[in-house]
């Protein structure tokens, strides 16, 4: 921005103080499943309220808001439609971030992050102060389910985001048995299996985690712990965004399951925000704070990070690939 257009300090602050106001309206706007309705044509407000059961006032004043940030467009006076950003809302596409908007103001993140401050103090994290138990101990129990749920439909929403950038930036042709450690609903798998036509894959997550998961071509799903030990014989180990979540103890430990039982010419496939030295923005810094936020000790972390935590469990770093997304692909192998 040029020093002509640049915002006075006041009009800066209250931008970024006004952050989280957005981020719940588009929160809102997805729960109620505004984009769906707006899929055949703009709609004007009084008609858009009736089609997803809303107070006509309260919703056009949040889609004027919205409108005006950008992430919906308004052709003509209070009649809205869908724009390339309000697309990505949408429930019945194949990049839809729609779990994952409605995911972030849900109880289970909007109450911890409310307790920033108390996590700065102590260092614990905000699921312990505003439940008194980490975070997925917290899902697992039974009154939690629906916020359990709604977590593994949000990560499966955040893979569409990555995973054809992963795919196109890093080479999984030439292997031939690929496990996704933590994958989940197998969706990032079988992106890379449509990259590798010869390889066969396994989905190794909480037994919880794979039983919702549906039948795939070249695919296996298995339950377990991936502290205790991961499906052996693989020769390419993905994880994406799963060593983030963890503090470097840990991770030595998943990473030296991994290492133990892995094809000794194989790879180490980490996807994950790799933080920057300098102090450019960058979304690995935000990353890294929800992961404060939110998680026992996980973090982003740099390269030099990568490199010793590898070397600490078992790994030797081979290369940083970047893709044409936020996230790179470390990739590792056996020492």
């Amino acid at each position: 921005m040029s020093e002509s257009n640049q915002l006075p300090p006041e009009a800066e602050l209250l931008q970024s103080l006004f952050g989280f106001m957005v981020t719940r309206c588009v929160s809102a706007a997805a729960e109620l499943n505004v984009p769906d309705a707006l899929v055949d044509g703009p709609l004007y407000y009084t008609d858009l309220a009736t089609k997803v059961g809303a107070d006509q006032r309260a919703l056009h004043r949040v889609m004027r808001t919205l409108t005006s940030v950008g992430i919906f467009a308004e052709p003509t006076a209070g009649t809205f439609a869908l724009n390339d950003i309000s697309e990505l809302l949408r429930s019945d596409t194949p990049t839809s971030m729609r779990d994952l908007a409605v995911l972030l103001t849900s109880e289970s993140h909007w109450m911890p992050w409310g307790r920033l401050t108390d996590t700065l103090r102590s260092g614990k994290s905000g699921p312990q102060h505003a439940f008194g138990n980490d975070l997925f101990s917290w899902f697992q129990k039974h009154e939690n389910k629906d916020e359990w749920d709604l977590f593994n439909a949000a990560m499966t929403s955040f893979s569409s985001a990555t995973s054809h950038a992963v795919s196109e930036g890093y080479d999984f042709s030439g292997f031939r048995k690929i496990v996704d450690i933590g994958g989940g609903h197998g969706l990032f798998l079988k992106t890379l299996l449509g990259q590798a036509p010869q390889a066969e894959g396994v989905v190794f997550d909480l037994p919880g985690v794979v039983e919702g998961a549906e039948p795939a071509d070249r695919v296996s799903f298995v339950g377990g712990d991936f502290f205790e030990g991961v499906s052996a014989g693989g020769d390419c180990y993905t994880l994406k965004h799963i060593v983030h979540d963890w503090s470097d103890d840990h991770c030595k430990t998943l990473l030296g399951n991994i290492a133990n039982v892995m094809d000794p010419e194989g790879r180490v496939v980490i996807v994950e925000t790799v933080m920057p030295e300098s102090a450019e923005p960058h979304p690995a810094k935000f990353m890294d704070v929800n992961m404060l936020a939110m998680t026992e000790g996980g973090c982003e972390r740099t390269e030099g990070e990568y490199r010793a935590l590898c070397e600490a469990s078992g790994l030797t770093l081979k290369a940083i690939h970047p893709t044409k997304s936020p996230v790179s692909v470390v990739e590792a192998a056996k020492a």
